[in-house]
């Protein structure tokens, strides 16, 4: 009797609309309590809702699946057929969208470069961790085409870069912009000005570390030396900031920088910020389109609104 039942209750569900999950806490909930009242006291719904919404998934299924008495209501044997499978079912559910969400929440993988300024980057996490303390921020340091690979295989969730452009699979958010420095020893004739503008700069040979965002900077001051007579020649230095840096001190070469580069103390060097540029370095959030992981979306968020604020521009 009892497999007749089972079967003619899944025969009745083919004929029936989509159940809504609603109905199945209802059930359960009533079940547990044998009682709708006590029910909606536990889901903090109004018993009366409670009760429409079993009649009703009472009349797809065709059959009762409570009997109501004046002291509440009691399970039918149609009825336990159908929490047999329903509520089992139901726990799975819940303890695999908790876990789901618990995950999603808990890590967020971020690649970085040490072409960022920290104390933006520092700024851009520390709001992310004060709205959102539960989140794991997993860092990881990597040049800007290794993250773009991780991007699209999914082994990272966002990547900040500097760069003219971004793959058209990115969704692009960008997040802070910062000024332009050229690097010269301290007893070089523009070591004493804070600020020189572009032209003065026509004439001469910068270096850029591999360090740094190489083609941001590149675009920036090729597209600022348009049409002059005179354009300062670049050169891609392959070595590392340090390094470069060091042979700046010694009066070997000049360089150009982003912010970054200007948090480390170097006797012997100066930076001095580059005016009248067409542009600035923008830096920038990307992450996959599709990637739906709610601390990302959060995370993007702040992104934007800390974007989208006064620029912030290292002096």
């Amino acid at each position: 009797m009892q497999q007749q039942l089972a079967a003619n209750l899944e025969q009745r569900s083919l004929q029936t609309s989509r159940i809504d999950l609603r109905y199945l806490r209802y059930v359960i909930a009533a079940a547990e309590g044998h009682s709708f009242r006590r029910a909606g006291a536990h889901l903090n719904v109004h018993p009366s809702a409670i009760s429409r919404r079993v009649r009703e998934l009472e009349s797809r299924l065709g059959a009762a699946l409570f009997v109501r008495t004046p002291n509440g209501v009691e399970v039918t044997r149609e009825g336990r057929v159908f929490l047999d499978r329903a509520q089992p079912a139901w726990e799975a559910l819940h303890a695999a969208a908790g876990s789901i969400a618990h995950e999603a929440c808990r890590e967020l993988r971020i690649g970085v470069s040490s072409a960022i300024s920290p104390c933006l980057l520092f700024r851009l996490l520390g709001r992310l961790d004060s709205h959102r303390p539960a989140i794991q921020q997993m860092l990881f340091d990597g040049p800007i085409e290794d993250h773009l690979t991780s991007l699209r295989n999914h082994q990272l969730d966002v990547a900040i870069v500097a760069r003219p452009s971004a793959p058209t699979f990115c969704l692009v958010t960008p997040v802070w912009i910062e000024n332009l420095f050229v690097i010269v020893p301290s007893h070089h004739p523009l070591a004493s000005c804070p600020t020189i503008p572009l032209e003065e700069l026509s004439s001469l040979h910068l270096l850029i570390s591999q360090d740094e965002p190489v083609d941001a900077i590149e675009s920036i001051i090729r597209a600022g030396a348009e049409g002059a007579t005179i354009a300062p020649s670049i050169e891609r230095y392959g070595l590392g900031r340090l390094a470069l840096m060091t042979q700046i001190a010694l009066g070997r070469h000049l360089g150009l920088c982003g912010a970054a580069a200007t948090a480390i103390s170097i006797p012997g060097i100066k930076f001095c910020r580059i005016a009248q540029l067409p542009g600035s370095l923008v830096f920038k959030a990307i992450s996959l389109a599709s990637n739906n992981k709610p601390c990302l979306r959060r995370f993007l968020q702040i992104a934007r609104e800390l974007g989208s604020a006064t620029p912030v521009r290292q002096e």
